[in-house]
């Protein structure tokens, strides 16, 4: 009787290994998911900050700004940045969390 028992319990424990181990294996994919959906808002805001830049800029130019200010403008760096990719078929070019460092918590 005490065998039947313990062999019950190491099989129940091999069942609960096996599925801990499941959810092991699929804890990389959550936290990539988890990465991305926080990501994807400030990627946004750098798009929408980088328009509203070079609209300014342009604004800057057509309403006269003294000649130094125009050649400082043209001469400004333009920033190197990946678009944002919003196909799914791209999620795999997003940065990751390996990719992008420790973050905050």
């Amino acid at each position: 009787m005490d065998r039947d028992l313990e062999l019950q319990a190491l099989l129940d424990t091999r069942r609960r290994i096996a599925a801990l181990e499941i959810l092991l294996d699929e804890l990389p994919e959550l936290f990539e998911s988890r990465f991305r959906q926080r990501l994807q808002p400030l990627l946004d805001q750098q798009q929408q900050l980088l328009r509203d830049n070079a609209d300014l800029k342009q604004q800057l130019l057509l309403n006269g700004a003294d000649r130094g200010l125009r050649r400082r403008l043209r001469l400004l760096p333009r920033p190197v940045l990946q678009p944002v990719r919003t196909d799914p078929a791209d999620a795999g070019a997003l940065p990751t969390a390996v990719s992008a460092g420790p973050t905050h918590r």
